[in-house]
């Protein structure tokens, strides 16, 4: 088994953490698998090391061991230090959205080739199986991550799931679920991971709210109409629920009902602690 061993910039070996935890893998496996996949990430340039350096070392798989081994022989790298370098290079200089499509490949294409086919799947994510009608892989417009958008046969709606969050995907024989083309066509124009359209909530924000409302982006939901201190926005519980418990006493929600008692109750709860 050989060992590697480079020397980085700090940054390119905290995204290659962060990302091993994100995605569920081992930053050994990640690493293979970059070498696996060389050919489509290498970049010809040396890249300077300027600023804070750490030294990644991993073992590689004896299957990559040889695709290594020849690959670097054949390039014009004088160094193999270098060589692996500009691997990770071109692996960390993408989005994360396309870096997890890249580590996620396979199970991506099983996805579409599902659609393709008309056909629905069977997906599993830590010891739960689901079965789905799949319609696309989106991300949202902040590049987070990517999701399987598709229709829960037992919960009859339209749901989402994350793609670092499926373990496999296995292809039925069943027909998909045909859905409302219309509601579909809109998630694929204007992808919004929580599936808000058309849920309206109505909340009155004081200055401070206003302040952190234009602030905060990420997960924001999107203003409909404003009456002064009154405000009607696009949002589904869940994305209420996340955005909005940041803000405490800036924000009141108003209606519906439900999500004003969960922040009533959410409040009491730390009244209590």
């Amino acid at each position: 088994m050989k060992k590697v061993r480079v020397t980085i910039p700090k940054y390119m070996g905290d995204i290659l953490k962060y990302d091993a935890i994100e995605f569920g893998i081992t930053k050994n496996y990640l690493l293979n698998y970059l070498v696996r996949n060389q050919l489509r990430l290498i970049d010809i340039d040396e890249k300077e090391l300027l600023g804070e350096k750490e030294i990644v070392q991993f073992n590689l798989n004896k299957k990559v061991e040889d695709e290594y081994i020849e690959a670097y022989n054949q390039s014009d790298f004088d160094t193999e230090a270098n060589f692996m370098r500009s691997i990770i290079y071109g692996y960390v200089s993408r989005s994360k959205v396309v870096r997890e499509r890249l580590i996620f490949n396979k199970l991506i294409k099983k996805i579409e080739d599902g659609i393709k086919k008309n056909k629905k799947i069977k997906i599993k994510f830590d010891d739960r199986e689901k079965i789905v009608s799949p319609y696309s892989v989106l991300y949202s417009n902040m590049e987070v991550s990517n999701y399987l958008f598709c229709h829960l046969e037992e919960d009859e709606k339209y749901k989402n799931y994350r793609i670092s969050n499926i373990r496999y995907v296995y292809i039925l024989e069943e027909i998909s679920f045909l859905g409302d083309k219309k509601y579909l066509e809109k998630v694929k124009q204007d992808f919004d991971p929580f599936l808000s359209y058309g849920l309206k909530v109505t909340i009155k924000l004081n200055k401070e709210g206003k302040q952190k409302y234009q602030g905060l982006k990420t997960n924001r939901p999107k203003l409909l109409e404003k009456k002064g201190d009154i405000w009607i926005v696009e949002g589904s519980d869940e994305k209420i629920k996340r955005y909005f418990s940041y803000f405490m006493g800036d924000v009141e929600i108003v209606k519906p009902l439900r999500l004003r008692n969960w922040f009533l109750e959410g409040a009491e709860k730390i009244l209590k602690l």
